[in-house]
């Protein structure tokens, strides 16, 4: 009865929001350029507030304990992480299953095949539970779950005013730059990897609004927190003779192979803490935490984000000799690994940035001690395995040369940050053939549509992968009627029925906009749509796949092709990434160390 009149409410609400968004007197284009704004300012201030949370826990738990002395310091920081831990596991198990890992995958997936729905509940749950992780000593990113958060808030303003489900889908990477922008200071490396990393191509009916997005989160973020860069002082380094490229590509070569080493780390604990510890699994971010403590007492610098500590090892000031570099690499991998394997609320991007940049540090030490006349600055290493080890794990190396530019300020190392990036992405990819992203998503048996996929998709037919059990309505009820037996549904389009034959279909935000519009008593046969695109039995899922983006929709009823009429089934995009997973599965397979390999390899 509560969850009814919680539905009622919400359904009202959405009618008026609906209501406002279509009298506006703007054409089409003009209407979605100020859904794009509304957006950006929402997820530019939603950004904000995250980050405050997590600096007020942290300084609060961790950052406290660190600072204490005596056997104090020692119960603390062993207490603080394993409290942290079994809260998160508490909070994520009973209220927010979402809000486990980084947040990216998520975002993923729900643009490529669950219709761009992020759950408000989810983002929520992400904010509070990764800042609790992070504040408690987690070695985990804020750039993840900003980017779930965002796109919770794109998608909840777009069903909020009841937008097409395909442009409801088409905010997820408007949301997702302002996150990014939001949270680097960085609005043109934001729009890359919305393109590169959440759309997968250049598509240019989204560019522009993500762009908007960008630009505007980032000037929020600056105004409420500052116009500085991310990383001060790391501005003076440059390229003083060509022959430094050598050492660059070196530094290159090691930051393909770590990287391919980190994320195996983190791909192993991750299976073997889901699927090989046999304890509940509100208890296993706790077990994470203790081992984050021991680490902590031995590397405290290893814990939390670690952009304060990293800046200072860009600006030189951190005094750290060989031995003492790779104990506090190695530490923060340790650290990054056991906090993600365990089932803690964070990204993996902060924490790759800060390996990179010890890895350029400790090349550094190496590169000195066989040439001691070297006239390379420790910061400029430093900050070229930065962006050489993002591009190694995260495999966005576009977006990793101009993110490092942007949160610096420094265009004179761009030419080592190209070949570094280059040669480190390329190494990656030679040993591992998915990004680590890709890598979470197929432990889960998922493949996204867009994932290569051969010429198998040319095999496959509608009628393999249809959907059967098909929610209809019939022709002779009213909007409102159809709204009362579809509003709590989690399906879009509905075949429209007269006497057993399809003559159309409404989808949920017809019916919404139609009753925001006063027409809640029309009945469904006059507003239906009459000419459905469809798809028959025998058609292959290339035909299907490009049906669909030709029209833009998200799904296709399955007819007979003797009958245009008879309803056979219908074919979603979760159909047809269930179908990836089966192809994915042909063509890689789990190796003995649970990491990702082609299908044959030893």
């Amino acid at each position: 009865m509560e969850q009814s009149a919680r539905s009622r409410r919400r359904r009202r609400i959405e009618i008026s929001a609906t209501r406002v968004f279509h009298t506006l007197r703007l054409p089409a284009n003009q209407k979605y350029l100020v859904l794009t704004i509304t957006i950006a300012v929402a997820c530019g201030l939603a950004a904000v507030t995250y980050h405050k949370l997590i600096k007020i826990f942290s300084e609060n738990l961790i950052d406290r304990a660190i600072h204490m002395q005596g056997t104090s310091r020692i119960v603390w920081m062993l207490l603080i992480p394993i409290l942290g831990g079994l809260t998160a596991g508490l909070l994520i198990h009973f209220f927010a299953p979402d809000a486990k890992g980084s947040g990216i995958p998520q975002v993923k997936i729900a643009f490529s095949m669950n219709y761009g729905k992020v759950p408000m509940r989810a983002a929520l749950g992400k904010a509070v539970i990764s800042a609790l992780c992070v504040g408690s000593g987690a070695s985990l990113g804020r750039e993840g779950p900003t980017v779930q958060i965002c796109a919770a808030i794109s998608h909840g303003i777009s069903r909020l005013f009841s937008i097409p489900r395909r442009n409801q889908m088409n905010q997820l990477p408007v949301g997702t730059a302002a996150a990014i922008a939001a949270a680097f200071n960085t609005p043109i490396a934001a729009v890359t990897f919305a393109l590169e990393e959440i759309v997968g191509d250049l598509n240019q009916k989204l560019a522009a609004s993500i762009v908007i997005a960008a630009v505007i989160s980032s000037t929020i973020e600056r105004w409420l927190l500052g116009k500085n860069p991310l990383f001060q002082g790391a501005n003076v380094y440059a390229l003083n003779q060509p022959t430094e490229l050598l050492a660059y590509a070196a530094l290159g070569i090691a930051a393909g192979l770590v990287g391919v080493l980190f994320s195996k780390m983190i791909l192993w604990l991750r299976m073997a803490f889901r699927d090989r510890l046999n304890l509940p699994g509100w208890s296993k971010p706790a077990i994470g935490g203790a081992i984050i403590g021991v680490i902590g007492l031995w590397q405290p610098h290893a814990l939390g984000i670690g952009y304060d500590y990293l800046g200072t090892v860009l600006q030189q000031q951190d005094q750290l000799v060989l031995k003492a570099v790779l104990a506090l690499m190695a530490a923060k991998m340790l650290a990054s690994a056991f906090s993600y394997g365990a089932g803690m609320s964070g990204g993996v991007l902060g924490p790759s940035m800060f390996v990179g940049a010890m890895l350029g540090s400790s090349i550094w030490h190496v590169l000195v001690m066989v040439q001691p006349g070297s006239t390379i600055a420790r910061g400029a290493f430093a900050l070229v395995g930065m962006g050489a080890l993002f591009a190694a794990v995260i495999r966005v190396p576009i977006t990793s040369i101009l993110l490092i530019f942007e949160m610096t300020y420094n265009y004179e190392i761009i030419l080592p940050l190209m070949i570094a990036n280059a040669i480190a992405y390329a190494v990656a990819s030679r040993l591992t053939p998915l990004s680590i992203y890709e890598s979470f998503m197929f432990q889960d048996g998922i493949s996204l549509p867009h994932a290569p996929a051969g010429d198998a998709m040319t095999r496959i037919t509608a009628a393999s992968v249809m959907t059967r059990d098909v929610v209809t309505l019939p022709d002779d009820i009213t909007v409102k009627e159809a709204l009362d037996v579809v509003g709590n549904l989690d399906f879009n389009g509905y075949p429209v029925l007269r006497d057993g034959q399809m003559v159309g279909l409404i989808t949920t935000g017809d019916l919404r906009r139609l009753e925001a519009a006063g027409q809640e008593n029309d009945l469904v046969a006059k507003v239906m749509i009459a000419k459905v695109v469809h798809s028959h039995p025998e058609q292959t899922l290339d035909k299907v796949i490009l049906k669909m983006a030709q029209r833009e929709i998200s799904q296709l009823p399955v007819v007979a092709r003797s009958d245009d009429g008879v309803l056979l089934g219908i074919i979603t995009l979760r159909d047809i990434a269930r179908a990836q997973a089966r192809l994915a599965a042909l063509q890689y397979n789990l190796g003995p160390d649970d990491t990702i390999r082609p299908a044959g390899a030893l």
